[in-house]
């Protein structure tokens, strides 16, 4: 896992996963704006990259990435939930939006 952990000044125990597209990082100015955003209105922040961004810094995922890619999100939200006790969020970017809606079990 890497990425940014944004903890707000008053938490309300709730967390958000957020996550990249395919051309960007957890760096990108987007994320950045969007956790701050969640963060200061009570929510804990993780901002991360998605797996084939960790392996590789730059191109598009690859055939075969995105399977990775959900497997990282879910630990992504495995990690949030020892600083965010509530309700957790995922989201993301274009890619990364796509991979966090496939996790959805209804």
């Amino acid at each position: 896992m890497r990425g940014f952990l944004h903890r707000p000044a008053q938490p309300t125990g709730d967390g958000l996963v957020l996550t990249h597209g395919a051309g960007a990082n957890s760096k990108s100015a987007l994320l950045a704006a969007l956790a701050e955003a969640f963060a200061d209105a009570g929510f804990t922040v993780l901002r991360c990259d998605l797996r084939f961004r960790q392996d590789r810094p730059f191109g598009p995922p690859r055939p075969g990435d995105a399977e990775r890619d959900r497997e990282g999100l879910e630990d992504a939200l495995a990690a949030l939930r020892r600083a965010a006790p509530g309700r957790l969020f995922l989201g993301g970017s274009s890619y990364g939006g796509r991979q966090s809606l496939s996790l959805i079990h209804i």
